[in-house]
């Protein structure tokens, strides 16, 4: 019965945001600042969630209480295109979203892209399927702020490479030690210009094919970058009222042991790199 209650809110707080976007009731995004480092928020989306969530999402970072310079969705070339985009999402673009048609490669289509893109830009990722609080993009560049050479994240694990990815301490706080900080992207990195060993990307992303999390989290390390966590950050965001998917990649990597094998592959590759 409680399950039942928290659906029909979810249904009608995604019906109230529909009537929202679809009348232009959120902030317009200025036109391109003569900036640079410029501030651009990357995210991905596929499949019924490009209509059933990820509008939603997006709703929630133009709402931010300081805005981005940019809010990039990349979509699947494939299937994509101007003309059959959903009309929430045209409203958004109206508004200052930009979308972009490339290649999909999965959840690395979120910053591989936005890293050919804007190189010389400071890069915030963010998923298609939960609402960021108003202050979610303010917090990351207070801790950038203060930690400017540093990956910035909401939400990280505390890596154990002697344990199963399950066993490891999930929600790391911003007194744990940052060396062994592990981001998770759901709550939203933040990524200055250069942090990341590139020119390992392609041979990582064949050992790590489902998790772009494992893969973003040794190119920082072989990079020599360090990790940090918001001060009371968000560990726990809200979803967005959408598909449960069994096959979806989290359910996959977690609940089917994937990570384990991914970080091992990547472990055993990248050994002295890592040290």
């Amino acid at each position: 019965m409680l399950n039942k209650i928290i659906r029909k809110l979810a249904s009608n707080k995604k019906k109230h945001l529909s009537k929202k976007i679809e009348n232009g009731n959120f902030p317009v995004l200025l036109s391109e600042k003569a900036k640079n480092p410029r501030f651009i928020i990357s995210l991905t989306t596929y499949g019924k969630r490009t209509a059933e969530t990820a509008p939603y999402a997006i709703w929630s970072l133009f709402n931010q209480n300081i805005l981005p310079d940019k809010i990039v969705l990349y979509l699947d070339k494939e299937n994509w295109n101007e003309n059959n985009i959903p009309l929430l999402l045209k409203k958004e673009v109206e508004h200052g979203l930009e979308i972009r048609f490339r290649k999909d490669i999965r959840a690395y289509t979120k910053l591989n892209h936005a890293l050919e893109d804007f190189p010389s830009n400071i890069l915030i990722t963010a998923d298609d399927d939960v609402y960021y609080p108003e202050n979610w993009l303010e917090l990351l560049l207070e801790t950038h702020k203060k930690n400017p050479q540093k990956i910035c994240c909401h939400r990280a694990h505390i890596v154990c490479k002697d344990k199963p990815y399950n066993q490891w301490k999930w929600r790391a706080t911003s007194e744990n030690d940052s060396s062994k900080l592990f981001p998770t992207g759901v709550g939203g990195v933040l990524y200055p210009p250069n942090a990341l060993a590139t020119e390992h990307l392609a041979e990582a992303m064949v050992l790590s094919p489902l998790n772009d999390d494992i893969t973003y989290w040794a190119l920082a390390k072989i990079k020599g970058t360090n990790h940090c966590v918001v001060k009371n950050g968000y560990s726990k965001l809200k979803k967005v009222n959408g598909l449960d998917e069994e096959d979806s990649l989290s359910a996959i990597n977690v609940i089917q042991s994937a990570n384990d094998q991914q970080m091992n592959a990547i472990l055993e590759k990248f050994s002295i790199l890592l040290k």
